[in-house]
């Protein structure tokens, strides 16, 4: 990602800095509990903890240390951590139109600092009126957000590797996540296909609950699609809710 050189850049630099904060907030409780769980995983701590630089992605990395720490081999983990982390197949075909006239090593940057949050956050800016503007403005706003997740999500994490042993019994990381998932997936419910998609991927993904691998979320994801495309291709996208 290139430095900012004039004022709007550098302006947008800002707002993406600016934007992460509310979902810091909702990241902290998250993060605390993967660094606690990759505390106890049966691996060595600096290996744990670089996960979250090198994989910035709480269930892909939760995944990868326990089956290392399970004496998996590298393909069997890399390969799990592929179909968990398909999702982001998902965030990069949404962010294609958005991100085509940047230069192609920003591209693959870009693509490191992809997670949850960052598409939540970058997909709302891109796809408002203020979010068509030049590629560098684009650019650093999508750096100003990403680079500051990416930070935050290594500290928070290695603070909760570091407190694992202090941090209370009721901090789970099975109710942390959908929480921090669902304060990230409110501010994108702007219109009537996106609330349709949500509702439609959400109830698909919990009838098929038992599938194994993370299948789950991959049908919940193309039902989801299909039911915001069919919503909005009906007419139902664009409107505001009401």
């Amino acid at each position: 990602m290139s430095a900012p050189a004039n004022p709007a850049v550098a302006a947008q630099l800002r707002r993406g800095a600016r934007d992460t904060v509310a979902v810091i907030v909702a990241y902290l409780p998250f993060g605390m509990a993967v660094g606690a769980a990759l505390a106890h995983a049966d691996v060595p701590p600096l290996v744990a903890w670089a996960s979250s630089p090198l994989l910035f992605g709480g269930a892909g990395q939760l995944l990868a240390v326990q089956l290392l720490g399970a004496g998996a081999g590298a393909v069997v983990t890399v390969s799990a951590v592929l179909v968990v982390n398909a999702r982001f197949l998902l965030y990069g075909a949404a962010l294609a139109p958005h991100v085509a006239d940047w230069p192609r090593r920003t591209r693959w940057a870009a693509a490191h600092l992809l997670a949850d949050p960052v598409y939540a956050l970058v997909a709302a800016r891109f796809a408002g009126p203020a979010g068509s503007g030049p590629p560098r403005e684009r650019r650093a706003y999508y750096a100003g957000v990403g680079v500051t997740l990416w930070v935050v999500w290594s500290l928070v994490t290695g603070l909760g590797m570091l407190l694992a042993g202090a941090l209370p019994a009721g901090l789970r990381l099975d109710d942390a996540a959908p929480l921090t998932f669902l304060l990230l997936l409110l501010p994108m419910l702007g219109t009537r296909a996106a609330v349709v998609a949500a509702a439609s991927g959400g109830l698909a993904a919990a009838a098929v609950l038992a599938l194994p691998l993370g299948l789950d979320v991959l049908v919940g994801a193309a039902a989801g699609v299909a039911a915001g495309a069919l919503a909005a291709r009906s007419g139902a996208a664009g409107g505001p809710r009401g």
